[in-house]
């Protein structure tokens, strides 16, 4: 007969959420695993062990064949977030699971502020920053539990810093508890405030942007005042080239006015475009861009490449507009960064052209394409329409690996 494991909810406030269910089944556990603080409220007479690694568990249960019924302690609601998941799955082949869920903390927050969750974005603490900007863009109100991304003040900030501090956002505090707090208040005002580590947020946006997917963009739709703008039919050369996936995150190198990370923007809905520039004006106007067209997972980056990269996250898809004469020193820090990342450059002049093959070569990269845009645009001449050549653009594209040349 194979042994029984309960996987069992908590909810929120330690043990408050716990069913009638979950308790008559710790009451008749041989052993019960969770984390220090959850089980010292639990009954003296019951067999604890201070673990939650699943590896773990499973190690423990298979020296103590006596056992056998034991529950595993989660905080919240078994059914939602990636660890009951991995749980379940590391003791599912060894025993047989019941997951016996607990008045979760969303439903709780729900029902003390009197809003509906129906239709509304769920995500869990072990959610990506990437993905909580895009769920936020796209849906009218969005749930999260604090977690990956820091604290609730954390997540306000991160709001703020890619244009969403306007939004409202609903924190609840210490839940279930005698220390539980609710504020509500913009995201800019909750971002100076303190909460502690645990937290449930309903953020609203009453204007979500609708998915849409927007190639060669018109340049007069983009604000470019006196900062060059990568042209519409250049733009959809080189961003259908950097092989975009919904959740790509991005560099774009020498942004200027943002008219590429615009479309890459729109292009990858749960990713993060990382606009890169020294020049403050051009940073400006790519934060108007990214206003105009809802592109909020868009992040301006004040800096000279390579030195500003240091500090970023490890890029899938990397476009280099601009270089400064520091191509060498940039394609070594994004190889470190990611040996098989997908580059793609732009070059006007010969200089820059031979350059960037000089490179290419050093740095091995590998599928390299290299290709030649010439645009000729028409343009009234008299009561004639002529065309009218713009400066050929070279697109060079290519992945990884990076094998360690100076």
């Amino acid at each position: 007969m194979k042994r029984k494991v309960y996987v069992i909810g908590t909810g929120i406030g330690g043990t408050q959420g716990l069913t009638r269910e979950a308790a008559e089944i710790l009451a008749r556990c041989d052993c019960v695993f969770g984390e220090k603080d959850l089980l010292a409220v639990l009954s003296p007479v019951c067999p604890k062990v201070e673990q939650t690694k699943p590896e773990k568990i499973r190690e423990y249960l298979e020296d103590r064949q006596d056992i056998r019924e034991a529950a595993v302690l989660f905080i919240g609601d078994a059914g939602f977030g990636a660890e009951a998941e991995e749980m379940r799955s590391v003791l599912q082949n060894f025993c047989t699971i019941t997951t016996v869920a607990g008045v979760g903390a969303i439903p709780y927050f729900c029902a003390q502020i009197g809003c509906s969750w129906q239709n509304a974005q769920l995500l869990a603490g072990n959610t990506s920053l990437e993905e909580m900007i895009g769920a936020v863009r796209t849906n009218e109100r969005t749930f999260l539990q604090t977690g990956r991304y820091g604290t609730a003040q954390d997540v306000c900030g991160q709001l703020c810093s890619v244009g969403l501090g306007a939004l409202q956002v609903t924190v609840g505090e210490a839940l279930g508890t005698a220390r539980e707090r609710i504020l509500t208040d913009c995201a800019a005002e909750l971002s100076l405030q303190k909460f502690s580590p645990q937290c449930v947020l309903l953020i609203q946006n009453p204007k979500p942007v609708r998915a849409q997917v927007r190639t060669c963009i018109p340049d007069n739709e983009f604000f470019h005042t006196g900062i060059p703008i990568t042209r519409s039919e250049v733009r959809a050369v080189s961003v259908g080239k950097l092989c975009l996936q919904p959740d790509s995150i991005v560099y774009d190198i020498g942004c200027g006015t943002g008219s590429v990370s615009v479309e890459c923007a729109l292009q990858a809905p749960k990713g993060m475009v990382y606009a890169i520039d020294k020049n403050r004006s051009a940073l400006h106007l790519t934060a108007e861009n990214r206003e105009k067209f809802k592109a909020y997972n868009i992040k301006p980056v004040e800096g000279e490449a390579p030195d500003v990269l240091r500090g970023l996250p490890q890029p899938d898809c990397v476009f280099i507009g601009g270089s400064t004469g520091n191509l060498p020193e940039i394609l070594r820090e994004i190889l470190q960064k990611n040996p098989c990342v997908r580059i793609v450059l732009n070059a006007i002049s010969l200089e820059t052209v031979v350059q960037a093959v000089q490179c290419v070569e050093h740095f091995r990269l590998t599928d390299v394409d290299i290709a030649q845009v010439s645009v000729a645009k028409s343009h009234p001449s008299g009561g004639h329409k002529l065309m009218q050549a713009q400066n050929p653009v070279y697109v060079i594209s290519g992945y990884g690996p990076y094998e360690g040349s100076d």
